[in-house]
């Protein structure tokens, strides 16, 4: 029994030592924490110039996590020539149109859409003489900002089609105002109208601002960007206040790893719940939003005298989810539609580019099945 007293009694002062150096460690690993987020924000701080497009990739993965206000604040200028590219385009005041490069008597079709939706309007040009292509978009466009392109612009008084766009990838946020709320790597503070489904009808919340100069205006003065704010948050599902809202936490470079980590589990979840690589949710707000969207473009651009066309971009590894979902709209109100997937298998890589557009090839395709469409449905008007 005295033998086993003496062992653990001289078991205990190393016992006490380390529960008296707990503290110490813990310590010296949040100073070595410091030091590496001290290092990494000298070592890779991201260009102050917001023109720089192209920086190197080490220093753009430590700035991905960064608030979306504290990347807009460093992007933003008054001078639209000193202000980063990219918080110029998209807008809906001024629209950037593309127009035909004369005015002949030849058919008009005007694309409101993406940059998918950009590359198949000048496809249409490569492989036709007999279609003009008239383009509206903005990079990454959701189909309720293209939408609302549409109601604002009409076709543009002088055309006989109209190509509304629909895309896999960003389907889920049809019920999002604006890129900078849902890409929180690159937010492009452009913003579109957020549409809601009432008693079988839609109803539209305008954007808080849909120029780049109301924009500026807005996000310099406190009040009125809180306000902004306070709409988003109020209408956007994909509001998130951690991942927008600028805060001392901004410098911290493994912060910022964090809130990258948590702004990506947040658009996984928004995908999952509308549509994903495994499958959609034909009962969600998204798809039934977008399926009455068809309908409304359908319908306005029939009263309007001009045809309305649904292109439908299945991203790779999507499946035909997004014709399966837009499906039963299009064949209740025969509304004529182009869809990539039966012409370029969403499952085949090599119809694709690295950055998500079909290949030219691919596009070409697309622009002749379009030419096909538009001969069958436009025949009487067709020029021989």
């Amino acid at each position: 029994m005295s033998q086993l007293n003496s062992s653990t009694s001289s078991s205990d002062p190393s016992q006490r030592y380390l529960l008296s150096a707990g503290p110490l460690i813990a310590l010296w690993m949040v100073l070595g924490l410091a030091v590496i987020d001290l290092f990494i924000n000298v070592a890779f701080a991201y260009p102050s110039d917001p023109k720089t497009v192209d920086p190197p990739r080490l220093r753009l993965f430590f700035e991905y996590g960064r608030s979306v206000e504290a990347k807009l604040a460093r992007m933003t200028r008054a001078d639209p020539s000193q202000t980063a590219p990219i918080t110029l385009s998209g807008w809906y005041e001024p629209l950037a149109v593309g127009e035909p490069p004369a005015a002949v008597a030849k058919p008009v079709v005007t694309f409101y859409g993406m940059s998918h939706t950009m590359r198949l309007a000048a496809a249409l040009g490569r492989v036709t003489d007999r279609y003009l292509g008239r383009a509206v978009g903005a990079p990454g466009a959701t189909t309720n900002w293209s939408y609302g392109a549409f109601l604002r612009d009409h076709g543009g008084g002088e055309s006989q089609v109209v190509v509304l766009s629909l895309m896999s990838y960003n389907l889920p946020m049809i019920t999002s105002f604006s890129p900078m709320i849902w890409d929180q790597d690159s937010p492009m503070p452009y913003t579109g109208d957020r549409f809601h489904l009432e008693g079988g009808q839609l109803t539209v919340v305008h954007p808080p601002f849909a120029s780049f100069q109301r924009f500026y205006e807005t996000f310099r003065d406190p009040a009125k960007w809180a306000e902004a704010k306070a709409v988003f948050a109020k209408n956007d599902p994909m509001y998130d206040g951690f991942v927008v809202t600028s805060s001392v936490l901004d410098r911290s470079a493994l912060i910022r790893m964090l809130r990258r980590a948590y702004g990506q589990s947040l658009v996984r979840r928004a995908r999952s719940a509308v549509l994903d690589q495994t499958g959609y949710q034909p009962q969600s707000e998204q798809i039934q939003i977008a399926r009455a969207i068809v309908k409304d473009f359908a319908r306005e651009a029939r009263k309007e005298h001009l045809l309305p066309v649904i292109f439908l971009v299945n991203n790779l590894g999507y499946s035909d989810f997004l014709y399966q979902a837009i499906k039963p709209a299009l064949d209740a109100d025969d509304i004529p539609y182009l869809s990539s997937h039966t012409v370029a298998s969403p499952d085949d890589p090599r119809a694709y580019l690295p950055d998500s557009h079909f290949t030219d090839a691919v596009d070409d395709k697309l622009a002749l099945a379009l030419v096909d469409l538009l001969d069958r449905r436009l025949k009487p008007q067709a020029p021989e």
